[in-house]
């Protein structure tokens, strides 16, 4: 993200901006701007910021802006810099000066946080990190992230993502190959008066891009370079009109007030729940811009502040800190969930001491222009980049693991984690669909149990009914009983579903619950499960109502499978993790107070209350104990995600009231040995 363009220190001043001959403009004259380090206190400003919020995003709700005052200082120093060569522009040299700048420290950031990834993350984890690997060597990390970043419901929280911060410098490296020939091309043509004339039009267009995008493709509008190169074109503007003005310290003073305003307004009062950057975006850029035209007084009170000697410490630091906040936190965040105050701490001290190296032993060697660069500096950067992408290459081919014989055994290790812990859904004699499929109503396999006795027990619902299936196969073998179980992910067992389920999936589910409700009639018991709470915040409450007095009245023998307890941020892989990565108890970290029974699941047991012939089960009583609730057991995940149980889980816990003779009567009921219980009326 940063000021990749402006040389950090002494080379940040913009020197010998002569006047050019540029289809003879006239308007060109030369300038000598002195080193401004106000700048570089404004960079420490955003580059802490940036860090801050992402340390804890209540502390500074809108401190992501931080990234946009660096697109508007790289805007205006980039532009600064290729305006003043006027003709004596090279492209090789102004790209020689950016890949001796950025592309060292960035590279060293890559390769350590791939060589760490692959020997820490899990084997997924590790292919994701290192195709980014190779997406941010190749300046492409933002096209990566708007394309593959994976934003689904059991997705990782994108916080984990080592390297997902390198998509800042996709968007700045994408804008420095384009925008110089632009100001070339303009230049000739038609002077500064058209090369402003496109600046302000490309930056009209790049806010309304990313307006457009936020509600259409938010992904595209926070990554890609078409609604962002706004930010930085509000910098480029600024450079063009302030050339040519000489900015009475008095108009100065109350730019940098207005300027400070729009910014600390922004980082206090945006967030990231209403979509950013969109034409929000405009606020923190105007306001970095007029902070940058504020400091033309360099004797005015906040240019002092910015640029003390702290500050401007920070900011000539401010890139490798940027560089190396996030993949500290990614990790930590990785293994451990979110910072306690020793582990923000030692997070915060890794990052001082990994800036700083690489500050002094890579960023500033690399940045000087030797007589013998190309050999010297440009050689190792290209070697040490084509090692990434090898390196990253040879991972995601082999999914994630190193072709080694450690590998192999790390890889049985991850294989027996992954079945332990996979949901219901992917076990053959769960017959749960996500699209209607009558077959499953005769198929076999969907008959659990003891399967020598004929299922007189139908197990009906949505993946909240599926997730029990373990459980009752467990008890059924042991009690000889057999349940035919069938369920429709995101569908509840109900008549009508309209209101509680999208148009998308309402045509499929109620084809489904026809046939439910009339094979129903066939079994002695029918068992329905669904996600409850979920339904009953949408105003599903009545229609529960209404499907229990529907089958009690058939004479069924009805029992309702309540909602587990919720377990929310749960690490469904926080095992296989704690295999290479240390100091992490699991167990510890699934643990909740006991707060009672769910409102909704009271309500069931208060509508079956009414019914003689209905009644409830569910396997919180072994989930909570003491007081508290545990997503463990003996040290064994029982969940796979937040809301539901695995199917080894499942089985752990039908084995459990086996072993302690604790089955619940509901269940204990269907058994051979109770089979008078609820005669069942054929229809």
């Amino acid at each position: 993200m940063h000021k990749k363009a402006h040389k950090c220190g002494r080379e940040g001043n913009i020197r010998g901006l002569l006047s050019s001959p540029m289809k003879g403009n006239s308007e060109m004259q030369g300038k000598h701007l002195a080193y401004r380090p106000d700048i570089d206190g404004l960079r420490a400003l955003a580059v802490l910021a940036v860090t801050i919020f992402h340390f804890n995003k209540q502390w500074l709700p809108g401190g992501f802006v931080g990234v946009d005052v660096f697109f508007v200082i790289s805007g205006y120093l980039i532009t600064g810099i290729i305006y003043g060569k006027g003709s004596d522009f090279s492209f090789g040299d102004f790209y020689g000066r950016r890949v001796r700048r950025i592309l060292p420290a960035a590279t060293f950031v890559t390769i350590v946080t791939l060589i760490a990834g692959s020997l820490l993350l899990l084997p997924a984890d590790v292919k994701a990190l290192s195709q980014s690997a190779i997406g941010a060597t190749l300046s492409a990390a933002n096209i990566y992230f708007w394309l593959f970043l994976d934003t689904g419901y059991f997705a990782a929280s994108s916080d984990t993502v080592p390297l997902l911060h390198m998509w800042s410098l996709g968007v700045e490296e994408q804008f420095y190959m384009i925008w110089p020939a632009l100001m070339i091309i303009a230049m000739k043509l038609g002077g500064k008066r058209l090369l402003v004339a496109t600046g302000v039009v490309l930056a009209i267009a790049s806010f309304a891009v990313s307006e457009y995008f936020i509600a259409r493709d938010p992904s595209f509008a926070y990554y890609m370079l078409p609604s962002r190169a706004g930010e930085l074109l509000v910098g480029a503007l600024l450079f063009l009109w302030q050339d040519s003005r000489r900015i009475p310290a008095s108009a100065a003073n109350i730019a940098g007030a207005v300027g400070l305003a729009m910014v600390a307004g922004a980082v206090v009062l945006l967030d990231e729940k209403n979509g950013f950057p969109g034409i929000r975006s405009v606020i923190p850029s105007v306001g970095a811009a007029l902070l940058i035209l504020a400091g033309t007084n360099q004797a005015s009170p906040l240019s002092k502040i910015l640029g003390n000697s702290a500050a401007r410490y920070i900011g000539l630091r401010s890139f490798s800190l940027y560089l190396w906040h996030w993949p500290v936190l990614a990790f930590y965040r990785y293994a451990y969930g979110e910072p306690t105050l020793a582990g923000g701490l030692a997070c915060a001290a890794l990052m001082v001491l990994l800036t700083l190296i690489s500050y002094h032993l890579i960023e500033t060697p690399f940045r000087s222009r030797s007589p013998m660069w190309l050999l010297t500096k440009a050689g190792p950067i290209v070697a040490t980049s084509a090692g990434v992408i090898v390196a990253g290459y040879v991972l995601d081919n082999n999914k994630g693991y190193w072709p080694t014989t450690s590998g192999d055994q790390y890889k049985r290790l991850i294989s027996q984690h992954d079945y332990n812990t996979k949901p219901a859904s992917r076990f053959p004699f769960n017959c749960q669909m996500m699209k209607y499929d009558p077959i499953n109503w005769t198929e076999d396999q969907c008959v659990n149990g003891d399967r020598s006795v004929p299922p007189e027990t139908l197990l009906w619902g949505d993946s909240n009914a599926a997730h029990y299936v373990g459980y009752l196969k467990a008890i059924g073998e042991s009690r000889h009983f057999s349940i035919r179980n069938i369920s429709h992910s995101s569908c509840p067992p109900v008549r009508d579903t309209k209101g509680i389920l999208g148009p998308d999936r309402e045509k499929s589910c109620n084809e489904f619950n026809v046939r439910a409700f009339a094979e129903s009639k066939k079994y002695r018991t029918v068992i329905i499960g669904a996600s409850w709470e979920s339904y009953a915040a949408r105003g599903g409450k009545e229609k529960f109502a209404e499907t229990i007095a529907e089958l009690a009245g058939n004479h069924n023998q009805v029992i309702i499978a309540l909602n587990v307890p919720l377990f929310e941020g749960l690490d469904r892989m926080c095992t296989a993790k704690s295999i290479r990565i240390p100091g992490m108890d699991c167990p510890s970290t699934a643990i909740l107070p006991d707060q009672g029974d769910s409102e909704v699941n009271m309500y069931l047991k208060k509508i079956a209350a009414q019914y003689p012939n209905v009644a409830t089960f569910d396997v919180r009583p072994q989930i909570c104990k003491d007081g508290t609730c545990s997503a463990y057991d003996k040290g064994t995940l029982l969940y796979f995600d937040h809301a539901h149980i695995s199917m080894i889980g499942s089985e752990i816990l039908g084995r459990s009231v086996l072993e302690s003779d604790q089955v619940p009567q509901s269940i204990a009921a269907l058994g051979q040995s109770a089979r008078s219980v609820g005669q069942h009326t054929p229809d």
